[in-house]
């Protein structure tokens, strides 16, 4: 393994955010085979329209991936996000893909942390946190409460917005 491999590598695995339930709520599975190898590995798999899933976050996430040595699904050793790509691509720099992924994750943990000062979302992950946010928004007197977190989920969906999801091709006129 080359070092920009191993670099990639360990920022992949330090990082996780595919995997905790932050950027995805569901991994896509290939195929049956590959559906018997999550089901032996107690993940939660459904499948939907011909697509076969596994629910996020996976259980063998905490903190790096507990089972990267082992035999997994297709996915998650073919997974690489955004920032990762650009750099496999020589769009941008291992610094700078560095530097958006930890970005990311910063404003995750400070939303967690405001968060955790809520006894509503005591025990909540991200995600669930952020759906509540969704429900909680629609009564109005909600907003001034949870100020903070609105803005810090905001900040967050636009960083996501701006490195993770890839850029829609323009048409050509």
């Amino acid at each position: 393994m080359s070092d920009s491999e191993k670099d990639v590598s360990d920022l992949c695995v330090s990082c996780g955010m595919c995997c905790d339930g932050t950027l995805f709520n569901t991994a896509r599975i290939q195929d049956d085979k590959d559906r018997k190898l999550a089901d032996s590995l107690d993940l939660i798999t459904g499948g939907q329209e011909d697509k076969l899933y596994f629910k996020m976050p996976c259980p063998h996430f905490a903190g790096c991936c507990s089972i990267y040595d082992r035999n997994r699904p297709q996915i998650c050793s073919m997974f690489f996000c955004n920032p990762l790509k650009k750099f496999q691509r020589g769009e941008q720099g291992f610094l700078e893909a560095t530097q958006q992924v930890r970005s990311l994750q910063e404003h995750r943990d400070k939303f967690m942390k405001v968060a955790s000062q809520f006894p509503e979302f005591d025990g909540l992950g991200f995600r669930e946190i952020k759906n509540k946010l969704g429900d909680l928004s629609e009564q109005s007197d909600n907003i001034s409460t949870y100020r903070h977190l609105f803005l810090l989920l905001f900040v967050f969906d636009d960083l996501k917005t701006r490195y993770f999801e890839a850029a829609k091709k323009e048409e050509v006129q």
